[in-house]
């Protein structure tokens, strides 16, 4: 370059100077060799204290080794250039610099004008256990290797574009003026393990052909209030990069590329931390990562393997409505977030290619999962959601876990504390012992087995799958949902297991009134609980059409799947009696005593058959199946005669037509049904004498049925007195039951 501010440095830089005869001319002593070129040099250049001569450092290397300019001189020179030299000597763009030996220096000056070694090359900077008091200008400049292991460097490092051909190293260094290396190129390994940077760090751009290993450093950025203290906005790590345990304050990394392994497991980000745009090409470990600010991991790409597992994303306390952000990120392995901490996180339309791992993850403010597509198996198992949860139009590939998971929502009035609104599910989906407070499953479809066992919906469920696999059914046993509605989609209706639930003031509806009437075929109900919510009983008053069609049957699918489903109870007599006996506690604490007493009725005819199925079970004993045997009797008698004490028309016909059912034996069974109203030949029975015999019978019988015994008429055979006995007590029984049905089917 041109520069005459140092005594014309750059005129005397080819083969010999001003007033030189070639580069090993004598001196004016006579003397000649290294220390006459030395002098030959001062001349130009006048000394900047010490006797050092500041002009050797603008000398091309062949000049220097043509003067026996040693690089201990050059050396010498850079060292009282910085320690003496003003601003116009401390400008050394563009030198050619030897390797620059700083250990344990200090290198300061009588000022704070930086060491300007812009567009500089040099072949290497050691400066171990230095202290550095000047800034220092490495813009454009081209270095080897660049040493600052435990030194403390006290002001600005400027060095964008510049390239560092060896490696760099900064072990345990303090950095206490800002260190900018944007659109650098690193071509060795970089170390700042342990590093301390107080001030802003830019990487922008820069390139690393290398490993970079920043393990346990500091990036704290204290001194101003911007929110960019640390950034490597753009860089590319072609090796490993390692900021495991790294502490940082406002981070960027935003379209930074990690063509390897990314290591920042247990690194911990006090402020902002944006990674958007980023690309992991390799692993991305942010194992126990600690994020206090606002996180962004938008629109990034994970092509290997990401680990965020233990990993905290507190948010800041402040009006934003993303505390951490993955949106519309792809994630080309598997992601694992167990035992992940968020506040507010948003994953809205991100891609799972692998496996999602979320297990035991904890979200304390909202967590949105809008139109996220998981190609691999997902598992949120006990995963943990205390607001809100959106999983509207989720596609879920493969099977998804949601065991023991808890959403409870709560912190706001919003309809749904969980919706999967629209999601599609295109294998198993499991949600066995979940807790939710309030779900929108409408519009979701099913690929495979769905699995509601021991759920919990302790506010309401609105349901409506609307489309399944093929013999598939939505298995609620032992859920418990206190209130909602369960609609069955236009077509493709879908088969619900209530086995061993609790339901509540749960609504069933159908697409069309057409439909609604054959509703119940498709739920099955099995000792199922619908009074143990207060205030909160299911109603099957809605559906008396669709009973009374079905003869009140409500313990089985009347259009069974073609394959034999594993249903957690077998439906023995006394399972389907218990069932019912559950379904007319129901209807009566609703006040509805017909849907109650019908259920009644089919309580009492599987009773019978449970009765009889002790009778004929060969093992039991002997008073046993007796006992059973009389109750199954006394069982089949009153259904026959008052349906339990809901037919009362049926008791009242009985109770009227009861003697008739005598007169056949009073009149032609011989002395020993012999009455005083006689008996007739059968073969008179149609003649004129035969009817007005048969009359007089048949009143007899209504006499002794109904007491009145006038005197007139009595039995003369011994059956006959026995049989006449009997329709008296018999017209007892037979009115009492008319009493009671009748008072039954007052409470209707």
């Amino acid at each position: 370059m041109t520069d005459r501010r140092h005594g014309g440095a750059d005129e005397t830089s080819g083969d010999a100077g001003p007033g030189e005869a070639g580069g090993g001319s004598a001196d004016t002593d006579g003397t000649s060799g290294d220390g006459g070129a030395a002098s030959a040099v001062s001349q130009d250049r006048p000394s900047t204290g010490d006797g050092a001569d500041a002009s050797v450092l603008h000398l091309s290397p062949d000049a220097r080794a043509e003067r026996g300019i040693t690089d201990d001189d050059v050396r010498e020179a850079f060292l009282d250039v910085a320690h003496n030299g003003d601003a116009d000597e401390k400008d050394l763009r563009g030198v050619t610099l030897p390797a620059l030996d700083l250990d344990r220096q200090t290198v300061e000056g009588p000022d704070r004008h930086p060491i300007d070694l812009r567009d500089a090359t040099i072949e290497s900077i050691s400066a171990t256990f230095a202290t550095i008091r000047l800034p220092i200008r490495l813009e454009g400049a081209t270095v080897g290797d660049l040493t600052f292991d435990e030194s403390h460097v006290e002001e600005a490092l400027l060095a964008d574009g510049a390239t560092v051909t060896g490696d760099l190293s900064a072990f345990e260094t303090e950095f206490a003026g800002d260190v900018e290396f944007p659109d650098a190129s690193f071509e060795g390994r970089v170390d700042l393990d342990e590093a301390t940077f107080a001030n802003d760090v830019s990487f922008d751009g820069a390139t690393f052909a290398d490993e970079v290993e920043a393990r346990a450093a500091e990036f704290y950025g204290d001194s101003n209030l911007l929110d960019d203290n640390t950034s490597f906005t753009g860089a590319a790590f072609a090796a490993r990069a390692d900021f495991r345990q790294a502490d940082f304050g406002f981070t960027h990394f935003e379209r930074a590329t990690f063509a390897a392994e990314a290591t920042f497991q247990e690194a911990t980000f006090d402020g902002d931390a944006e990674f958007d745009e980023a690309r992991f090409e390799g692993f991305a470990d942010f194992d126990e990562a600690r994020f206090d600010g606002d996180t962004g991991f938008a629109d990034v790409e994970f092509r290997g393997d990401a680990d965020f597992r233990g990993a905290a994303f507190s948010g800041r306390e402040r009006a934003l409505d993303d505390d951490a952000t993955f949106a519309r990120s792809t994630f080309g392995g598997d992601a694992a977030f167990q035992h992940a901490r968020f506040r507010y996180v948003s994953f809205a339309e991100a891609a799972f290619e692998g496996q999602a791992h979320f297990e035991e993850a904890t979200f304390t403010a909202d967590a949105d999962f809008p139109d996220v597509r998981f190609g691999g198996e997902t598992d949120f198992d006990e995963a943990r959601f205390h607001e809100d949860a959106d999983f509207s139009a989720v596609e879920f590939a493969d099977r998804c876990v949601f065991r023991g998971a808890e959403f409870t929502g709560g912190a706001n009035f919003l309809e749904d504390d969980l919706t999967f609104e629209g999601a599609h599910f295109g294998d198993d989906a499991d949600f066995h012992n979940a807790e939710i407070t309030s779900a929108n499953f409408e519009d979701t479809s099913f690929g495979g087995r769905i699995d509601f066992s021991g759920a919990v919906f302790t506010d309401r469920i609105d349901f409506e799958a609307t489309q399944v696999a093929e013999d598939a059914f939505a298995d609620f046993t032992r859920a418990k949902i206190k209130s909602g509605r369960i609609a069955q989609p236009a077509e493709r209706w879908v088969r619900y297991d209530l086995t061993l639930a609790s339901l509540g003031d749960v609504e069933l509806t159908a697409a069309t009134d057409e439909d609604y009437r054959r509703l119940l075929d498709f739920f099955r109900f099995c000792r199922t609980e619908f009074t143990e919510f207060d205030g909160h009983e299911f109603d099957f008053s809605a559906h008396r059409e669709y009973l009374d069609r079905n003869a009140w049957a409500i313990h089985e699918f009347h259009e069974p799947p073609d394959a034999d489903p594993d249903y957690a109870l077998e439906m023995t007599p006394e399972v389907v009696e218990t069932t019912y006996l559950k379904a007319k506690q129901s209807a009566a604490a609703v006040g509805d005593m017909k849907v109650a007493g019908e259920f009644r009725v089919k309580r009492q005819q599987h009773s019978r058959a449970k009765n009889l199925e002790v009778v004929r079970d060969g093992t039991a004993p002997l008073w046993t199946r007796v006992k059973n045997l009389g109750r199954a009797t006394e069982n089949y008698f009153l259904g026959v005669t008052c349906g339990h004490g809901m037919r009362p028309i049926r008791i009242g016909f009985s109770f009227l037509l009861a003697p008739l059912l005598y007169v056949p034996f009073y009149a032609f069974g011989g002395s020993l049904f012999e009455t005083q109203a006689g008996q007739v030949p059968l073969g008179d029975a149609l003649t004129t004498s035969g009817l007005e015999t048969l009359f007089e019978i048949a009143r007899f019988s209504y006499v002794s049925y109904t007491t009145i015994g006038y005197g007139f008429m009595g039995p003369v055979g011994p059956v006959a007195e026995v049989a006449a006995a009997s329709e008296a007590y018999l017209s007892v029984v037979l009115s009492a039951l008319l009493v009671y049905a009748l008072v039954k089917r007052s409470e209707m």
